[in-house]
């Protein structure tokens, strides 16, 4: 495997007010001022080189299978190859799933890491892996806490703040649950409630759109209350502005600057036609509805794109199910203990290939595709053998899965690592999911190693893994 020695330097080039403040008061543990900008100047010419300006991150909630989609056995005995059959892609030596026609024709566009591996099981503590590339521990820590690690959109959000008018970091549709607790790592942890992501909807049983139709739901934060309009709104803002600002700058305590930042902040995103239009999916072309699919996942993918040209640094994209096509009905996650194959059929893999698919090509077809990173995983794979459930089903396995990457700087026509013949244990270059945190925040132009302070101001580095420099153009 290529690795590359040294240390990786900054990040944008930039030398932080902070940072300079810091190098004065602090010496840096013996470093001279000159020294420390000796440093940063030689980071804004040797250190890391961002191939990415966005990225959006696919989460298959509930774990895909990789014996069924990109990790195949076909000389494996039925109880663990299933009914699938592989298909050969456009790259040569490369085969997918037969149910997935339309992504073996951008094969070429896609690295493919088949030996993905970790500790854990459950979907909370799975989950909170593969959305911060920090393990949680163990599988009894399943609810979020204020230490919890960031999730990538919010480390994103502090280190490289989004354009104003749009937020830095969007989630859609909504949040995920597990035993009744949100994902822990989802949002912004140890960095603080400002650096969580801008979700389309509070919650998904709460969304205002009785179907979905071939459109997401207007946002809740954007929508402005019935009978107020947006000069009345104004007008409200600058009112309680005058009643506050004497006694906030007499009482400069934290969290009243922070509330006050807060308001400024969502009356933005209210009153910003560039916010408004970006998440108006009614703007796009009903034939390109259809190429990304009337459906929940092809929707959210094809929202996922406006975030981008919109200037969004970050879009956590949850991809699941939506059988019956309304808002308010249960949806369903790749989680398939059972009814596995009749799942996989009629809705999970058709909707999966038709909108990663879409997403992919529009994006490329944009100019926007080499300077977006798109990563596909979920928290974990499922088990070479299938059950004895009801129709049969694959339950949690985490030793090894398969995820995939586009765009971004990332070599496409290409597969990383592999494992045994039941896709059961990794066999070559195994990688965790500390590695694609690295590898995420290397391709966006960020220091893997880079340490950020809580809001207690005690050190973290943002990954322990090592980005996967191989599969990096």
């Amino acid at each position: 495997m290529l690795r590359v020695f040294g240390r990786q330097v900054s990040h944008r080039g930039r030398i932080g007010r902070r940072e300079i403040l810091r190098a004065g008061a602090l010496a840096l543990g013996g470093l001279s001022v000159p020294g420390f900008l000796r440093d940063i100047a030689n980071a804004q010419t040797s250190g890391t080189a961002k191939t990415a300006k966005r990225c959006i991150l696919m989460l298959l909630n509930g774990g895909q299978a990789q014996q069924d989609t990109f990790d195949m056995k076909p000389e494996a005995p039925a109880s663990v190859r299933g009914p699938y059959n592989p298909i050969s892609t456009v790259v040569p030596g490369i085969q997918i799933c037969e149910r997935l026609p339309m992504l073996s024709r951008i094969a070429d566009r896609m690295a493919i890491i088949r030996s993905m591996h970790h500790h854990l099981l459950a979907h909370n503590t799975g989950a909170a892996y593969a959305l911060s590339g920090h393990s949680p521990g163990t599988d009894q820590d399943i609810s979020p806490k204020p230490t919890n690690h960031p999730t990538y959109g919010s480390v994103i959000s502090k280190v490289l703040p989004a354009p104003d008018g749009m937020p830095s970091f969007v989630l859609t549709p909504t949040y995920l649950f597990d035993m009744g607790f949100p994902t822990p790592s989802a949002g912004g942890g140890w960095l603080g409630k400002a650096y969580d992501p801008f979700p389309l909807v509070r919650n998904r049983m709460m969304a205002r759109s009785p179907a979905w139709e071939g459109k997401l739901p207007v946002p809740e934060d954007l929508a402005l209350p019935e009978g107020i309009n947006a000069n009345r709104l104004q007008s409200r803002q600058s009112l309680l502005q005058s009643m506050d600002g004497e006694f906030t700058d007499s009482h400069r305590v934290a969290s009243l600057k922070t509330l006050e930042s807060h308001q400024s902040r969502a009356l933005q995103l209210i009153l910003s036609s560039k916010t408004q239009q970006a998440f108006d999916l009614s703007q796009e072309p009903q034939k390109v509805h259809d190429r990304y699919g009337r459906f929940e996942m092809g929707q959210v993918m094809l929202l996922s794109r406006r975030m981008i040209e919109a200037g969004v640094q970050f879009v956590t994209a949850n991809a699941v199910s939506n059988p019956s096509g309304t808002a308010l009905s249960p949806f369903q996650i790749w989680d398939t203990h059972f009814d596995h194959f009749r799942l996989y059929n009629t809705h999970l893999l058709p909707e999966f290939d038709q909108a990663l698919s879409a997403l992919i090509t529009d994006l490329d077809e944009r100019g926007l595709l080499d300077e977006t990173l798109v990563v596909v995983m979920g928290e974990f794979g499922r088990t070479p053998k299938i059950n004895d459930a009801k129709d049969g089903g694959r339950d949690h396995w985490s030793r090894a899965y398969s995820i995939q990457l586009f765009g971004g700087g990332i070599r496409g026509g290409v597969v990383y690592g592999a494992t045994d013949a039941h896709a059961a244990e990794v066999t070559e270059s195994p990688v965790k999911p500390d590695d694609i945190a690295a590898t995420i925040f290397h391709c966006l132009g960020i220091q893997h190693d880079l340490v950020l302070h809580d809001q207690k101001g005690q050190p973290h580095k943002i990954s322990e893994g090592e980005p996967l420099y191989s599969l990096i153009t």
